[in-house]
């Protein structure tokens, strides 16, 4: 496809795209959670409450300096990172595969028929993915502090983004990290431009990600 001939994606074709995969993840999610948890988690989880209701009598964990370092030095303390890193994980391979795949685009994507691809039209590496990935997700980082913030001192979420001046620069900063396409000739968000890529319209030839061609078609 030449550069005259491509017509970026536009706000609602990218925002669909999004919740369409944002499904699909979550029930991969919600499967290898379950998968886990019968035949991993759950034991560590039993393991873990007998013995600190040895240790302290109680079932019931407070927010106290011996039941957080309990915790901290427990095994379950390191089984809660692997577990929560592999749900994490599970998005970002995802969208880094399909991204760098032969389709050029995640299930969302290619029912919406749009493409990413690098700003000379070739296609990004399973690395570069895995960098857009994580760039995107900054935004829902931010937006779960917000919520825990809010949560803990009992405040609206006015009051809980203009509560200090640090949380009205990354609200008007992550704002501008996700809208910014909106002023771009290219329709490219922040991270895409981080990343050197844009989402064309169109999708491949490829009928499954795993085959080699690489035409797109209008």
């Amino acid at each position: 496809m030449s550069i005259e001939e491509k017509k970026y994606a536009n706000s609602f074709r990218r925002s669909t795209a999004i919740s369409i995969d944002i499904w699909i993840v979550m029930i991969l999610r919600v499967f290898v959670m379950q998968f886990l948890g019968m035949f991993w988690m759950n034991r560590e989880v039993i393991n873990f409450t007998q013995e600190f209701n040895e240790t302290f009598g109680t079932e019931t964990v407070k927010n106290v300096p011996e039941h957080i370092d309990f915790i901290i030095h427990h095994r379950i303390f390191f089984c809660a990172l692997i577990f929560y890193s592999i749900i994490i994980l599970i998005g970002a391979i995802y969208h880094a595969y399909l991204n760098s795949s032969p389709w050029k685009g995640t299930i969302g994507k290619r029912l919406m028929k749009i493409v990413i691809v690098k700003s000379d039209d070739s296609k990004i590496t399973f690395g570069c993915g895995l960098k857009h990935y994580f760039l995107s997700i900054l935004p829902f980082v931010f937006i779960i502090y917000l919520i825990s913030y809010q949560m803990r001192n009992n405040l609206t979420f006015f009051q809980t983004v203009t509560a200090s001046e640090a949380h009205v620069f990354f609200g008007i900063m992550f704002a501008l990290w996700v809208q910014i396409h909106l002023f771009t000739k290219k329709k490219t968000t922040a991270y895409d431009m981080i990343c050197d890529t844009i989402f064309v319209n169109g999708k491949t030839a490829a009928k499954w990600p795993w085959e080699t061609t690489r035409e797109i078609k209008s």
